[in-house]
């Protein structure tokens, strides 16, 4: 049992004894009945001034009466060998997995990108009109149809992505960090998540895809490159999901707390439906159109236009003259590659951002 006291009455009763000296140092430390010869007195009253007016003296008397003992001999530590290194393949392939079951052990968070595709793949059948992506009379009140389809399953696109992301890596940043320490792959651990969220992006676009083409009819005008307009028009929506998917990581890796999640998805979002060109035109107005090089929508909106053939099926007004809706190998492989060139891009500055800090 430890006791602090200033009391000298039971002093002889302790079995060890330490007086401290003003400044927290040692003065004396051990049995009280060698404290006589230590001090040089046991009378209380000397000892206290003597140990107040040079605290200093009384450490250094202390210390030189207590000297430390000299180290044992101990044998040299056994050779632990050469420490395990763990390969980036399987650094990624542990991720992967734990990443997939994160994913899915968050029931709420599961059922909601689960029902997302179905639900805005539904919001793309409020489109009125019974053309679909087939051949409208300009004079009709569908003549638009095709491209509000369009611009609504961009948007869906945009959204899935970006929402699928948006809130990983801000979520484990310090573990990440406690792990990246200590050996972690910043590739490793990046490609893995890329992996993941390219595989639930496209299974999202596939869906949506789906409904939208059972709602309104598949595309009435052949295939630009790839055979099949069905399968273009769902490559073209996947490649959207995952480039938004990319720039969800690249805002979750900007982000400094997770109060800044929602105001970036608003804010993005709201960027992509305005540079899309599907609601508001952007071609050939300054500023607007170059801005909208930068956002996956326009690129998007481009490459299922170049698909349906939009400036055929869709005349008038609500198509805008834009080179890139060509239905041409040309413009719909420009328009995938400018999607391509976005996702690489928002990777290499979610890399930058993850990289470990020396």
């Amino acid at each position: 049992m430890l006791v602090v006291t200033h009391s000298l009455t039971y002093l002889d009763l302790c079995d060890q004894v330490l007086l401290m000296a003003p400044g927290g140092k040692t003065a004396f430390m051990g049995p009280p009945d060698r404290i006589g010869a230590a001090m040089g007195t046991t009378n209380w009253a000397q000892i206290f001034a003597k140990v107040g007016a040079d605290p200093d003296e009384a450490n250094r008397r202390f210390l030189a009466q207590n000297k430390p003992p000299p180290p044992s001999h101990t044998e040299a530590p056994a050779d632990l060998g050469v420490p395990a290194l763990t390969g980036m393949g399987r650094q990624f392939s542990t991720i992967a997995r734990r990443q997939v079951r994160l994913v899915v052990a968050d029931r709420a968070y599961f059922v909601f990108l689960a029902l997302l595709p179905f639900i805005m793949g539904a919001l793309s059948l409020t489109v009125p009109g019974h053309t679909g992506f087939g051949y409208a009379d300009p004079t009709s009140e569908s003549a638009g149809e095709a491209a509000m389809i369009l611009t609504l399953l961009t948007i869906a696109a945009a959204f899935m992505g970006t929402a699928l992301t948006i809130r990983d890596l801000i979520g484990e940043r310090p573990i990440f960090r406690r792990e990246q320490a200590v050996g972690l792959s910043t590739g490793a651990y990046l490609l893995a998540k890329i992996a993941v969220f390219c595989g639930f992006a496209i299974v999202q676009s596939a869906i949506a895809t789906a409904i939208v083409v059972l709602g309104k009819g598949p595309p009435a005008r052949p295939a630009v490159l790839l055979g099949n307009a069905t399968f273009e028009l769902f490559v073209a929506v996947a490649a959207t999901c995952v480039a938004a998917a990319m720039l969800g990581l690249l805002l979750s890796a900007l982000a400094r707390s997770n109060e800044q999640i929602m105001p970036l998805l608003v804010v993005s979002l709201m960027g992509q439906m305005v540079l899309s060109g599907g609601i508001v035109p952007v071609t050939n107005r300054v500023f607007l159109d170059q801005l909208s090089w930068l956002v996956p929508s326009r690129w998007s909106y481009a490459a299922q236009g170049s698909t349906v053939d939009l400036w055929t099926v869709s005349p008038g007004p609500q198509s805008p003259r834009d080179h890139h809706y060509q239905h041409t190998p040309a413009a719909w492989l420009f328009d995938m590659g400018m999607l391509a060139v976005q996702s690489v891009v928002y990777a290499v500055l979610v890399r930058w951002r993850l990289r470990l800090k020396r």
